[in-house]
């Protein structure tokens, strides 16, 4: 199988530049339309109104995408002081507004206290599960619920502008972080409550907008959208050389040769996460959990090589 061929059926990622008014799935139907691939899936989804970074996995590398869906993000957004909605975003019902106000300084010194680890709430309006149903379909039917909390991380966090009511902030944090949350939270903190009605992804782990491409110029020239090859996209995680033929062999039946395999895990064995198997011709052969696999799955995920 030459390489181009082994190429197309690895297939690879797409940074698309999300525009706003569409969702996350709608995008990724659009390019499934103008490239024609067999499978594409998105990574991290993005609300309507937002803009930004939505990583599309395409083919083969579907199988991957868990691997991206864990990095880190980075947005921008822009927090509207005074006036409280439903979704606590710009989409919503006002439901509050206030009159307090509070300087530059104020909100500096608030916004760090929201570095590092915390348990943030789930948002009202959103697609986490409750007892099976989603909240954003019990809150429109009037039912509250006792929302969860997930664990995430607030890496950093600065306040790029401020001129009220209004105040840009970048943050960069883990995945699962709700940012309109966040925006209620801070605004809370505060005493005159906020909302967010600007959001933009500027990066996915290291994919960032300087990478991303419009929809307009994929729709233009879709032969010229720049798809990153599955083991480039994948190059945050480490790699295991095996050049060995037979080696080779019983990789593709998903067996790993046992002696390659010990000799290989004590380079990793502070590592928990996936390591990429590559041939000598840089091109990726596997995922491997040297340790343990997440969920208890298979400890090996062979790809076309």
């Amino acid at each position: 199988m030459d390489r181009e061929m082994i190429a197309a059926q690895q297939g690879g990622i797409l940074i698309l530049d999300k525009p706003e008014g569409i969702t996350s799935a709608k995008a990724a139907a659009k390019i499934k339309k103008l490239l024609a691939p067999r499978k594409i899936g998105h990574t991290g989804t993005l609300d309507p109104f937002a803009t930004g970074v939505l990583v599309l996995c395409i083919n083969e590398a579907t199988r991957a995408a868990d691997q991206i869906t864990s990095l880190n993000k980075v947005y921008q957004s822009t927090l509207h002081f005074g006036v409280e909605t439903d979704t606590l975003d710009r989409t919503g019902k006002v439901v509050r507004e206030s009159d307090i106000t509070f300087s530059e300084n104020d909100l500096t010194d608030i916004i760090q206290t929201f570095s590092g680890a915390s348990l943030q709430t789930v948002p009202r309006f959103s697609a986490a599960r409750v007892d099976g149903h989603r909240l954003y379909e019990l809150s429109r039917r009037g039912i509250e619920v006792e929302r969860p909390e997930r664990e995430i991380c607030i890496h950093s966090i600065a306040l790029h502008s401020f001129k009220w009511p209004e105040a840009v902030i970048e943050v960069c944090c883990s995945k699962g972080t709700y940012i309109r949350q966040l925006a209620s939270d801070i605004g809370q903190k505060l005493g005159s409550g906020a909302h967010l009605c600007a959001l933009r992804r500027t990066g996915v782990g290291p994919f960032t907008l300087e990478r991303a491409t419009r929809m307009e110029q994929i729709s233009a020239a879709p032969a010229e959208a720049e798809i990153i090859g599955l083991n480039d996209a994948l190059s945050h995680l480490p790699s295991a050389l095996m050049e060995d033929k037979k080696f080779l062999e019983r990789l593709r039946n998903g067996q790993l040769d046992l002696e390659w395999e010990n000799k290989q895990k004590e380079c990793f064995c502070a590592w928990s996460g996936a390591v990429r198997i590559v041939t000598d011709t840089n091109t990726l052969a596997a995922l491997w959990w040297p340790n343990s696999a997440p969920g208890g799955s298979r400890r090996l995920r062979v790809f076309p090589f």
